[in-house]
Parts: C-alpha cells; sequence; structure tokens
C-alpha cells in the first residue's frame, strides 16, 4: 500500500504544474535541468517500485518458507529505514544540504541573471507565476528589476520598468494567467514614481513568502515520509513477531 501511495503521490506531483514550476526558483549551487520537484516526484516514483518490488519478493520468500530469503528481505528493509532515516534528519536539521535553500543574495542574482533572457523561458514563467500567486514584485521589491539583465541589455519592452506579472491583474480576466499577465492598469504600474505605482504594482518582495511556500511542501515531503516510515517500522514488528512465534511452535 505505501508503494502504491508512493507512485501516485509522484505522479500527482509530476502532474502539478504549478507546484513543479514554482520548485525552478529554488536555489541549488549545482545547476539543474528540470525544476527540483520534477526529480522529487521521479524519485517518489521509483522508491515506490522499489517497495513494490521488495513488498513482492517478501511475500514470495514467506510463501516458500525460506529463512535465508527472508533474512535478506529484513536485511534490505532495514538499509531502507536507515536510508529513509537519514534523508529526513539531514532535510529537516541541514535543508541547504539537500538542495532546499532560499538566501537573499543568491536568489537575487539567479532573478536578475534569468528574467527574460532568451534560453530562459521556464524560468522566467516560475518567476511571473510566483509574482502572481504570492502577489508580489522582485525579490526585495521591484527595483531588483532595474539592475537585471532583461533592463541592462533592453530585452524589455521601453515602457516596462518591472514585468507586467507585477502589475495587479485585471478583475475582468478572471484566469490570471501568468503566461499572459493582464495589469488593470499598465500606466499607472510602469510609472516611476512610487506615489503612483504603488496604487497598481505590488511592492512587496517576494523572497519571504516563497521561504514560507518552501517550508510547508518541505514539512509536507517530511510528513508523507514520516508516515512511510511508520508503517515499515510497524511491518518490520509484525515480521519479527510472526518469525519469533514460529520459531517458538
Amino acid at each position: 500500500m505505501s508503494g502504491v501511495a508512493l507512485v501516485l503521490g509522484g505522479a500527482y506531483l509530476l502532474s502539478d504544474t504549478e507546484r513543479v514550476l514554482l520548485s525552478r526558483l529554488v536555489y541549488n549551487s549545482v545547476p539543474l535541468h528540470q525544476p527540483l520537484f520534477y526529480y522529487v516526484a521521479l524519485s517518489l516514483m521509483m522508491v515506490g517500485l522499489l517497495v513494490l518490488a521488495l513488498s513482492v519478493f517478501g511475500c514470495y520468500a514467506v510463501q516458500v518458507e525460506n529463512s535465508c530469503l527472508i533474512a535478506l528481505y529484513l536485511f534490505i528493509l532495514l538499509v531502507m529505514l536507515l536510508a529513509e532515516s537519514v534523508f529526513g534528519i539531514l532535510t529537516a536539521i541541514c535543508p541547504e544540504y539537500m538542495g532546499l535553500k532560499m538566501e537573499n543574495e543568491d536568489v537575487t542574482d539567479l532573478w536578475q541573471r534569468n528574467y527574460g533572457v532568451p534560453g530562459k523561458e521556464q524560468y522566467t514563467a516560475a518567476i511571473d507565476l510566483a509574482q502572481i500567486k504570492f502577489e508580489c514584485c522582485g525579490i526585495n521589491s521591484g527595483k531588483d528589476f532595474m539592475t537585471s539583465w532583461w533592463r541592462l541589455r533592453e530585452l524589455a519592452a521601453p515602457n516596462l520598468l518591472v514585468p507586467l506579472s507585477c502589475c495587479h491583474p485585471d478583475p475582468k480576466n478572471p484566469e490570471h494567467s501568468f503566461l499572459d499577465p493582464q495589469p488593470l492598469n499598465e500606466t499607472l504600474c510602469q510609472d516611476k514614481h512610487p506615489d503612483t505605482y504603488m496604487l497598481a504594482r505590488y511592492t512587496e518582495g517576494c523572497l519571504a513568502p516563497m521561504v514560507t511556500w518552501l517550508h510547508s511542501q518541505t514539512n509536507l515531503l517530511l510528513l508523507t515520509g514520516l508516515i512511510k516510515l511508520s508503517i515499515q517500522l510497524l511491518l518490520l514488528f509484525v515480521i519479527i513477531l510472526a518469525c519469533t512465534r514460529q520459531n517458538t511452535k
């Protein structure tokens, strides 16, 4: 059951386009070709298949009543439990070692170097999604885009000081698509004076809501792992108890 749940959970995560796309914004010292949660989803599915294979092996070992196979099954199960425990502890205590890092300078640098740059369309879409979803602009503020490659290389339209995803959306456009933002008032949003653009632009930075979102996703993964670990420990206890009774008889 836990194997099937992991496979289905990985498939669900893989199909959650917005969640996977947002994970592209998580800073990682080793550049990834795909968003972080893409690999997490694949890992969940692979572990789920491994658990399924292990359960079939365990059933076979019990069916043939082979003590060596049962011992091997228990050994593999113990190794898996140990690996999952170490991974969970590292994720909870040192998330930066697992690629879960959102520090101001690193993330600001990534946003400024990647937004609107040709070949970085996925990263650009992820930033637009974050700004619309969390109602924010830039990492600290919209001023982050003034020194971005998007502006310095003149990749932005001449009238754009910040991306359109920083603007308050038009309520007449219920979809609020991050791929094609429709501002309520583009002129006010792109104004240079704070007293003016505050009426039509998000002024809060995205770092705080992104960190909160990442923590919530990490806690969800840890909770899933804890439930799975508890089921496996219960299974191990039942197996040892059954083997003890069998030896007693």
